[in-house]
């Protein structure tokens, strides 16, 4: 987990996990309204750097995580700009030849957040 937010989000239930969300959103918000403006293909131009390479939670973390916990964040058509960003993002090469297989992700963090949810319970 490379983000704050997806990681209390990937921990949380219920009331705990709205607020996340609501969190989650406006970040979103920020994304699409100031960083991905100009016709832009990544954040810095038309090559992939390091701002691209931090909000790759966004790109593929949050659908794995939207995914297991049974929630729906990220509406393409809502974040027209993250949403081409995301597609421009997982197309180089670089990107897409290393993401890790998605079933084999989610199974995993379905089994570690079962794991941590009962644990916080106990």
């Amino acid at each position: 987990m490379t983000s704050p937010l997806l990681s209390k989000l990937y921990r949380t239930e219920g009331e705990e996990q709205q607020a996340i969300v609501k969190e989650w959103l406006e970040m979103l918000e920020a994304m699409e309204e100031h960083a991905l403006i100009g016709g832009k293909k990544f954040f810095g131009g038309d090559e992939i750097n390091m701002v691209d390479i931090a909000f790759c939670m966004v790109a593929h973390w949050l659908g794995l995580i939207e995914d297991f916990a049974g929630l729906k964040i990220y509406e393409p058509h809502k974040f027209p700009r993250v949403s081409s960003w995301i597609q421009n993002f997982k197309s180089v090469p670089v990107i897409k030849d290393n993401l890790p297989d998605t079933n084999k992700m989610l199974a995993l963090l379905n089994r570690r957040r079962e794991m941590l949810l009962t644990s916080k319970s106990n």
